[in-house]
């Protein structure tokens, strides 16, 4: 795929009515695994799932939003879900080197959406469309620099980790917001800072409210 090594891989990202309905639809009809879910199973608003090493995305519809150049991209695709060609569908393409390929993309002459940026989720990325207007995002994993969930800096971490040892389970899923919120009360602001409890619960919600793991649950 796009002149890249072996390990490359590609994900499809398909718009759904219910993502919940349709994550146990895939995960209980269809037998394919739950890789990791957002902000939770119980209430996913995106998900991923595999089988036999294939992955399938799900997330719900999207509104327009504001300016940024990939909101918009995943607004039209989303928007799309009603009536257009590919509609409610995003392909997501793994690349080796995503800076480079964007660049050549660009020598080329190919319809790119925006320039490349890092996501809170591992990935480096960047959208483009087709002749037939279908989306593609084309993305390599990226190391980050503090954990997603509670903002620890995160060291020793693979590309494509997003949370920290305090926050992942043993398979390195998301444990539950009222355990990462628990131990961000008596850990952090009870153990180091020495706040009361009251204050601490304050503060840790609002802290918690500003990583991109809970922001829709905050």
């Amino acid at each position: 795929m796009c002149g890249e090594n072996n390990a490359t891989k590609m994900s499809i990202m398909l718009t759904c009515k219910d993502v919940g309905a349709s994550l146990a639809y895939y995960r209980d009809k269809l037998g394919f695994q739950v890789d990791s879910t957002w902000p939770s199973e119980d209430a996913p608003q995106w998900a991923s799932v595999s089988h036999g090493g294939q992955t399938v995305m799900l997330g719900g519809e999207v509104p327009a939003g504001d300016d940024d150049p990939h909101h918009r991209f995943y607004a039209e695709s989303t928007a799309a879900f009603r009536d257009a060609p590919g509609g409610g569908v995003i392909t997501y393409v793994q690349v080796h080197d995503v800076d480079g390929y964007h660049a050549r993309c660009v020598e080329l002459g190919a319809d790119v959406a925006a320039e490349p940026r890092n996501e809170f989720y591992g990935l480096r990325n960047f959208p483009a469309r087709d002749l037939d207007g279908y989306r593609l995002y084309f993305f390599s994993p990226v190391t980050m620099e503090t954990c997603q969930s509670c903002g620890m800096p995160l060291t020793d971490a693979h590309p494509g980790q997003m949370y920290c040892h305090h926050c992942a389970d043993a398979d390195g899923k998301l444990k539950p917001y009222e355990e990462v919120f628990e131990g961000t009360v008596q850990g952090y602001f009870m153990g180091m800072q020495g706040m009361e409890r009251e204050a601490a619960e304050a503060a840790a919600k609002e802290h918690l409210a500003t990583m991109p793991a809970w922001g829709a649950h905050c």
